[in-house]
C-alpha cells in the first residue's frame, strides 16, 4: 500500500514585546521546507522572511526563495491577507512556502495568548484561565462588535 503524510509544525518565540518570531515547517516524503519570519504584534505586519528548502522536487524550486521578500510590509491582520499571500508568494514563488506563512498567520493569535497567559499566571497561580481567555478574546480588535 502506498501512502503519504504531511506534517506542519509551527513554533512562536518573543524576541521583545513588540515581536513575534514564528517559525514554521513542512515536512512530507518529497519536500521539507522551513519559513523563519518575525512579526510585529500590534498590526501583523510582516518585518523580516527567511525560507529555506532542505528537500525538493527540482532546479526550479530556489528560484522561489526571492520572491519571499515580497511578503516584508503585509499584515497578517489585513482582510483576505491569507488568499494575497497564496497569490503573491504560491502562485508567484513557492505554493508549499505559501501554505507555512499562512498556517504561521494563523497561529499569530494563539502564540500571543499562550504568552498572556503565561504571564498571567506567573503574576497569579489560581488565576481562572477560562474566563482570563474569555476577556482576551474579547479584546482582540478581530472580535470588536462591528
Amino acid at each position: 500500500m502506498k501512502t503519504f503524510s504531511r506534517s506542519q509544525i509551527i513554533g512562536a518565540e518573543f524576541p521583545n514585546e513588540q515581536t513575534v518570531r514564528l517559525k514554521g515547517l513542512q515536512v512530507d516524503h518529497i519536500y521539507s521546507m522551513e519559513i523563519n519570519m518575525d512579526v510585529r504584534i500590534s498590526d501583523g505586519e510582516i518585518l523580516a522572511i527567511e525560507g529555506l528548502m532542505k528537500r525538493y522536487t527540482n532546479f526550479v524550486c530556489p528560484q522561489a526563495l526571492p520572491v519571499l521578500q515580497s511578503a516584508v510590509g503585509m499584515s497578517l491582520r489585513e482582510a483576505g491577507w491569507d488568499r494575497r499571500i497564496m497569490k503573491e508568494i504560491g502562485r508567484q514563488g513557492c505554493e508549499h512556502f505559501a501554505e507555512i506563512i499562512i498556517e504561521c498567520g494563523r497561529s499569530l493569535d494563539q502564540a500571543c495568548l499562550s504568552k498572556d497567559l503565561w504571564r498571567a499566571l506567573e503574576a497569579d497561580p489560581s488565576l481562572d484561565q477560562a474566563e482570563f481567555m474569555e476577556q482576551w478574546i474579547g479584546l482582540q480588535p478581530a472580535n470588536e462588535p462591528k
